[in-house]
């Protein structure tokens, strides 16, 4: 698919993309940019895929300063693809329809300092440094796409909604600089209480995990000295750091593997896959495809929406596409489908394209779908009037429809036109009601068999449109500035404004550093660039070794910084 301009981006996504405003980046966030990248050129150098450092450059992204979405979008036009601004977790059925359209949506939040090694929350490091470089690859931007296209067929689960809930909550909790400790004790508790229910894995769930192996935590290449490609490894400067290690198990990539393997966002990955090379993901996902419901159809698609328990589309024989919540099926002797029943909001369209009168006609009940023998024809409107009068339309299960003709309702030029009817009745071979309907029209739609299901609605504009929860538009991100750290983010623009303005004075450095001492005893990152400019313009200054002294205390009060504070004053030498 030919991608799109960003202003024909279609109506029902345009509402998850959000305005990135550089000025909700404190200085603290450019310099948390600053550290990372840097620490990431020079170790991905040697461990990340050869193109890692190429796409940085190719796709817009500095050293100095947390980039601009539209600036990536420049440079990724080049290469076929887009990019635009979202505010952290979309619903994942929405990231891959925007995938589909060969779109990269960039989360531009950006990571508080105190998760500055990783965070469970989709941020602009993620998104951007994670992401973005890789997609320089033809061969990996063909198994994005692939994927993009796939996916976004998927049938996804009930399950997978109030998982997807769970952790959007935690993650805007823990990026939030407002939360307290305990909620995000309550939201971690939620999490972990959804994430141990016992559910069949849907389509989208083992997709989803192959993406988490592939994608986020992927390596490519020799098993015994593979390289970084997953975007979660490339954004994340303590795991990347320490998956390389032998601690971590690096297993042979397969699609069995991949998808059978279960994942915590919370902790680090104990083992990670590594494929050849990227036409191997192309290769196991165009295997995985094959054996979902939108290929296959029939009984085993309609069994598949039916465990799922949320929206599909079923496509007929005949081009109809009924969408709505499969909740029961019927089949024959041989497990043939004979017809299946829908409820929750629901919509008839056909090639994608929504039929405004039928779909307002289903909205709210439970509706039996019958399966016809082949002898019944839509093309054929008077003799299914006459059989609708006379003896009714037999189904293949045996079922007979009786009702009343009220009109004929323009399909499309495929189909011509389709019969409404009121008073309907379904019975079966006992003269048993199975269905009725006497309050609302129902249009009678006519296939032999299913040949497709799929996740989600066949016009997704119109469904989401008609259906949609959310309340707004989200205008922006967020910042992380607070009352508590306005100081220290004046301290660290100080800073920022002294080193690029070419400043050789250190002597203006020493308010810094006993403000520093003061006031801001364990904010590590600062001290590092105070240091490298004492390392530059003054190696000998007592201020100098001070400062060490105070990033050693740092790392042993702080454990988890310890390795941090190694990275960046290995960087300063």
């Amino acid at each position: 698919m030919a991608p799109k301009a960003l202003e024909t981006i279609p109506e029902h996504l345009r509402e998850y993309i959000t305005d990135q405003n550089p000025d909700l980046y404190t200085f603290i966030d450019h310099a948390s940019w600053r550290y990372i990248m840097r620490v990431s050129k020079k170790f991905f150098a040697e461990t990340a895929h050869p193109l890692y450092l190429h796409g940085l450059e190719a796709t817009g992204i500095s050293t100095e300063r947390i980039p601009l979405v539209s600036e990536m979008d420049s440079a990724l036009k080049r290469i076929g693809w887009r990019a635009v601004a979202i505010n952290g977790f979309i619903p994942p059925g929405v990231f891959l329809e925007f995938q589909s359209l060969k779109i990269l949506a960039i989360a531009c939040d950006m990571r508080k300092l105190e998760n500055l090694g990783y965070t469970p929350s989709p941020d602009i490091v993620h998104e951007a440094a994670g992401h973005a470089p890789i997609v320089a690859d033809p061969g990996y931007r063909a198994y994005l796409e692939a994927y993009g296209e796939v996916s976004r067929n998927a049938i996804i689960s009930k399950y997978d909604v109030e998982l997807y809930d769970a952790i959007f909550n935690l993650s805007e909790i823990k990026e939030d600089p407002n939360s307290t400790e305990k909620l995000i004790a309550d939201a971690q508790a939620r999490f972990e209480t959804v994430a141990k229910k016992e559910s069949i894995p849907s389509e989208a769930a083992l997709l989803t995990r192959m993406a988490w192996w592939t994608t986020e935590y992927g390596l490519v290449g020799k098993l015994d000295r593979p390289l970084i490609y997953g975007a979660g490894l490339l954004s994340s400067v303590s795991e990347s750091y320490n998956c390389l290690k032998p601690t971590v198990k690096k297993i042979p990539f397969s699609l069995q593997a991949t998808i059978d393997t279960k994942y915590d966002i919370t902790s680090q990955q104990p083992q990670l896959f590594v494929a050849k090379d990227f036409a191997e993901l192309t290769t196991a996902l165009n295997e995985f495809a094959d054996s979902m419901a939108f290929r296959r159809g029939g009984a085993y698609g309609l069994e598949t929406a039916v465990i799922a328990q949320n929206t599909v589309t079923a496509v007929l024989d005949t081009g109809i596409q009924v969408v709505g919540t499969i909740v029961s099926l019927e089949r024959n002797a041989e497990g043939e489908e004979m017809g299946f029943t829908i409820t929750g909001p629901k919509q008839i369209a056909f090639h994608d394209k929504a039929h405004d009168e039928l779909t307002q006609y289903r909205l709210g009940n439970t509706i039996y779908i019958p399966l016809f023998e082949l002898q019944i024809s839509i093309s054929n409107i008077e003799d299914l009037k006459r059989k609708l009068h006379t003896t009714g339309l037999h189904t293949k299960a045996g079922h007979r429809i009786l009702g009343q003709f009220v009109k004929e309702a323009d399909f499309s030029n495929h189909l011509g036109k389709m019969l409404v009817l009121e008073n309907v009745k379904i019975i079966d071979r006992n003269d048993k009601v199975i269905f009725e309907e006497f309050q609302k029209p129902y249009p009678l739609i006519v296939g032999h068999r299913v040949t497709s299901v799929f996740g989600g609605a066949a016009d997704r504009r119109e469904f989401a449109l008609r259906n949609s929860t959310r309340s707004k538009k989200v205008d922006s991100h967020k910042t992380n500035l607070t009352d508590d750290n306005k100081g220290l983010n004046d301290l660290y623009r100080t800073v920022r404004e002294f080193r690029e303005s070419g400043e050789k004075d250190v002597n203006l450095l020493e308010p810094i550093h006993l403000e520093l001492n003061s006031t801001y005893q364990n904010d590590w990152l600062l001290r590092l660039e105070v240091l490298e400019l004492y390392k530059r313009l003054a190696p000998n200054s007592v201020y100098a070794a001070q400062i060490l002294k105070s990033l050693a205390s740092i790392a042993e009060k702080f454990p988890e910084n310890k390795d941090l504070i190694k990275r960046g004053l290995e960087l300063i030498k």
